[in-house]
């Protein structure tokens, strides 16, 4: 009886938990090239663009300048290019399955040219899983001619989709089996042109600076009264065993 007793109490004790958020922020107002890498996403229509680290005219300090130009063109033109931070990274089979992303980030639009169609550029969220690249949607902040600062939380996987294919099925993996997730952004730009309409070359640039990330998981931690519970079920394991050795 007393074992069942104690075997009761520590299977208690062992199930007696509860779920805590536990946070971890990456952030950086002084970007560090060599840990960040530029890939391009997707590319329709003519034109070319660069991305570099720029020392000056940030928000403050260095930031990232990206500058795109089309050519004389009679058709949309739309460029995706994502910059990945492989220090920002979040691997759940250590760290618990994750349960949300918190992003910030400063940007701005500073000079565009030659435009006679609306154009656009657009920064969002990325993180990059197994060498996939994925986008949050629904927090694009457009590029304008003062800097402004993007905030935006994402709880679970819905949010985020395949850059190429954003009314697919394809998700990141948050759970506890899910690979590690590096984290970055993503530029999206381009200009509409009706189609067989001759559209003028264009040019425009824009920067990001002060980039963070906020990943947050849940864990199982003990209760506070689950080590009382431990303790007793130990003290009532060791009481049995002192009995049991004066029997014999």
């Amino acid at each position: 009886m007393a074992y069942r007793i104690t075997a009761a109490l520590l299977f208690a004790a062992a199930t007696a938990s509860t779920a805590a958020a536990q946070s971890v922020t990456y952030s950086q107002g002084t970007f560090v090239e060599s840990q960040w890498s530029f890939s391009q996403v997707s590319l329709s229509g003519p034109g070319d663009g660069t991305q570099s680290l720029s020392p000056d005219n940030g928000n403050s300090g260095n930031n990232w300048l990206h500058t795109r130009s089309i050519p004389l063109h009679t058709v949309s033109t739309q460029y995706r290019v994502s910059n990945i931070n492989s220090t920002f990274t979040y691997d759940p089979r250590v760290n618990g399955e994750l349960s949300a992303l918190s992003f910030s980030y400063d940007v701005l639009g500073v000079a565009t040219a030659g435009f006679t169609t609306a154009f656009y550029g657009f920064y969002v969220p990325a993180l990059r899983q197994d060498g996939r690249t994925f986008l949050m949607r629904n927090l694009a902040q457009q590029a304008t001619t003062q800097w402004s600062t993007v905030v935006g939380t994402r709880v679970g996987t819905g949010d985020w989709v395949d850059p190429s294919s954003q009314g697919g099925t394809l998700r990141p993996d948050f759970s506890a089996l899910g690979s590690t997730m590096e984290f970055g952004y993503i530029l999206s730009g381009g200009s509409s042109c009706t189609p067989g309409r001759q559209c003028n070359a264009a040019s425009f640039s824009s920067r990001l600076d002060n980039f963070s990330v906020t990943a947050t998981s849940v864990t199982t931690v003990p209760e506070p009264s689950t080590y009382a519970l431990m303790a007793a079920g130990l003290g009532a394991l060791l009481l049995v065993q002192r009995r049991r050795r004066y029997v014999a």
